[in-house]
């Protein structure tokens, strides 16, 4: 039974997904119809999607044939603390995908994510940060939360330690991060980096439009689909049916610029970590690449 070589491992609102989708339709890489299995990261919650036991994890995995890339894309293992080395010891030679993008936009992104599927009951942006600390000691937490970690979102915005943790765990050869800003700019050319890194044919072109893409990856979806477990199914079905809609209120000029404030000294070690000036991204006058939230 094939185990996988490649993981994704954040961050969320990042454009992993459609990274996801562009690098499913590779013909050297078989990715697992369970995007996010959420198998490792054994100090976060447990999520109600997550796969719990290594059987029903592998047989995600059936069907890889001769792949020389294998793979999922747990975007919250970036928030776990013991996630890298429990990659390491399942997959001593795996490659790690980190996509980061501007912390506020992310957060954002967070937030409306989380009102459409019940992990988070304010509406107000700036009313939900505000409610950190409380919701911290485990008071104010929505009635339907399944992952109050996520309700951090200055926690998961805080990107340079797990992307460090992550670096001295595997070593910068294993390590390949991409900045949500150039993929907007050039996704050819950031998929093309991502396929070098991943060692296999750099020349493949992807359908780029998301919708088509999905419909061109939709016979081998049907096809892992009907090979999955009633059990993968069951989750798949409950996450589509999960999303409901609300709609987060955005944060002042002025509460952005403080969050920024806040959050520069994370993007300052970022950046030397990366060696790239990222700071522009803590600019109150920073736009920031739109992304669907």
């Amino acid at each position: 039974m094939p185990k996988p070589n490649f993981f994704i491992v954040g961050a969320p609102r990042c454009a992993t997904t459609s990274m996801y989708t562009y690098l499913k339709q590779h013909p050297g890489i078989f990715l697992s119809l369970l995007k996010e299995p959420i198998y490792f990261g054994s100090d976060l919650t447990r999520q109600p999607l997550a796969v719990g036991d290594e059987a029903s994890y592998l047989s995600l995995f059936d069907g890889a044939g001769d792949a020389k890339v294998v793979g999922e894309g747990s975007v919250f293992y970036i928030m776990s603390r013991t996630a890298p080395a429990e990659l390491k010891a399942f997959s001593p030679d795996a490659r790690i995908l980190i996509m980061l993008r501007e912390p506020v936009a992310m957060m954002h992104s967070l937030h409306s994510l989380y009102l459409r599927t019940g992990n988070e009951d304010l509406e107000d942006f700036s009313a939900a940060l505000d409610a950190e600390p409380e919701r911290a000691r485990g008071q104010r937490l929505p009635p339907r939360c399944y992952f109050p970690e996520g309700l951090q979102y200055r926690s998961v915005a805080r990107y340079a330690e797990p992307v460090e943790r992550f670096l001295r765990t595997f070593g910068r050869e294993r390590v390949h991060i991409v900045i949500f800003d150039d993929l907007v700019k050039d996704v050819r050319r950031e998929y093309r980096r991502t396929l070098e890194f991943l060692g296999v044919d750099p020349e493949h072109t992807p359908e780029f439009d998301e919708a088509r893409a999905t419909a061109l990856i939709r016979p081998l979806v049907l096809r892992q689909m009907r090979a999955a477990t009633p059990e993968i199914r069951a989750r798949l079905k409950t996450g589509r049916d999960s999303h409901l809609g609300t709609k987060s209120q955005r944060l002042s000029p002025g509460a952005r610029e403080r969050v920024c404030a806040e959050l520069l000294p994370d993007v300052e070690r970022l950046s030397a970590l990366l060696d790239r000036d990222l700071t522009h991204w803590c600019r109150p006058s920073h736009p920031g690449p739109e992304a669907r939230p």
